[in-house]
């Protein structure tokens, strides 16, 4: 789909947060239906690994050995190894590999000493850019993807979330969506109300089974509108404050946030058909007029659809910042980053200004003031609050027992 005038492969990596048994296994039922398909061509290939494996065994002294098979499996377990991974990713045939683990301790259990391989291969996946890994040994695992593809969801709590997301400075973490299972620590027993049904389960196999079957590049011009207005909004609310963190979590956001409406609308398109024409009608003339979707996703573009955007932003701003506000506020801070001492600070807006009028020791109120003064009626409890806050993380300021606050250092 075009974001921002740039094709973008629907490439989604997700996290679902949530003490234990707050529910995260209800999702483990849907992906077995989204993936049943493709997880039943699994089987058959490695079925012929299989063959291939005892083979090999049996001519292990035997100086002919078995080729080994090039198989397109693409439900791939990240209890894995780089290399083995990549050799996965490599023979996919040009189609999406997905990838899903119930807890992500996997992940930070098996990549912890590689961690860093497992970013990079997880922002190259999101960015569907291509992906290398050369060797020189000629039994070494030697990749060249021109465009990685490639879909993760993960579960886990919320601490499991920190082994795997453990830098705030080199976009992994703007990369990942998360979302947040609801509390239930105190909701009684009911019945279950996240059971799949058998019904909704075929149909889902059913969108699933079409979805290959719209094949391309679409541009959808309100889906592009709307993703806009969101970042303007977003930016516009966080120049009141100085909210810088929350300013840079809409960069990657939005266009997530646009991949997944593409996905529903394509989702929405397969349902339309099926509703109409029956399942094996709609397979008929997808096969028949492959542009058929992108006369049909472009009028999916209606007002309650693109409703959605809002929700989908709004949940994962609200999420990010959640969890990580503090984490990226002390990394972006920290000397390891910006290579300069915590005192040292430039002059770069109106909040400087307000920080050199201020006493050595002043209160929020002073603070408010000089804020009024210098950004007029812009400057609201909130927005002073926050620039307390900044200060305070870049080690500018400290709070003294009586509420009021203290420079760290004489203003430059």
């Amino acid at each position: 789909v075009s974001v921002h005038g740039k094709m973008n492969s629907l490439n989604l990596i997700s996290y679902i947060a949530g003490d234990f048994a707050s529910g995260k296994g209800s999702i483990d039922p849907v992906i077995d239906a989204w993936t049943s398909e493709i997880k039943d061509m699994d089987k058959m290939y490695q079925q012929k690994e299989d063959e291939w494996r005892a083979k090999k065994r049996a001519a292990k002294n035997k100086k002919e050995q078995p080729e080994e098979p090039k198989l397109p499996v693409r439900c791939l377990t990240l209890n894995n190894t780089v290399a083995n991974l990549a050799e996965r990713l490599a023979n996919t045939e040009g189609k999406h590999a997905f990838s899903f683990t119930p807890e992500a301790d996997t992940v930070a259990q098996k990549w912890k000493s590689a961690m860093s391989d497992f970013s990079v291969m997880l922002r190259q996946a999101y960015d569907g850019t291509s992906y290398e890994r050369e060797a020189r040994s000629a039994e070494a695992v030697n990749v060249h993807i021109d465009r990685l593809l490639w879909n993760v969801v993960m579960c886990g709590t919320p601490d499991a979330l920190y082994r795997v997301v453990n830098n705030y400075t080199d976009g992994f973490q703007s990369r990942i969506t998360v979302a947040r299972t609801p509390d239930n620590t105190f909701t009684p027993l009911t019945d279950n109300l996240y059971v799949l049904t058998d019904r909704q389960r075929d149909r889902i196999i059913q969108v699933a089974h079409l979805l290959p079957l719209m094949e391309g590049d679409v541009v959808l011009p309100k889906l592009e509108a709307k993703g806009r207005e969101w970042l303007e909004q977003i930016r516009l609310e966080t120049m009141k404050n100085d909210d810088k963190v929350k300013a840079r979590q809409r960069f990657r956001i939005c266009p997530t946030t646009m991949r997944m409406m593409t996905c529903i609308m394509l989702c929405k398109v397969a349902e339309a058909l099926i509703q109409k024409h029956g399942f094996q009608g709609a397979e008929k003339l997808l096969k028949q007029n492959p542009l058929l979707w992108k006369e049909l996703i472009v009028k999916m573009q209606t007002p309650t659809m693109l409703a959605v955007f809002n929700v989908l932003a709004d949940y994962q701003l609200d999420n990010a910042l959640y969890f990580f506000r503090s984490r990226i506020e002390d990394a972006f801070s920290s000397r390891d980053y910006c290579g300069q001492s915590v005192y040292d600070r430039s002059r770069r807006g109106r909040n400087d200004s307000i920080f050199e009028r201020l006493d050595v020791t002043f209160s929020f109120d002073q603070a408010q003031q000089q804020s009024i003064s210098v950004k007029g009626a812009g400057a609201t409890h909130e927005s002073v609050k926050q620039m307390l806050k900044n200060w305070k993380q870049q080690g500018l300021i400290s709070v003294l027992p009586d509420k009021r606050y203290q420079k760290a250092s004489p203003t430059v």
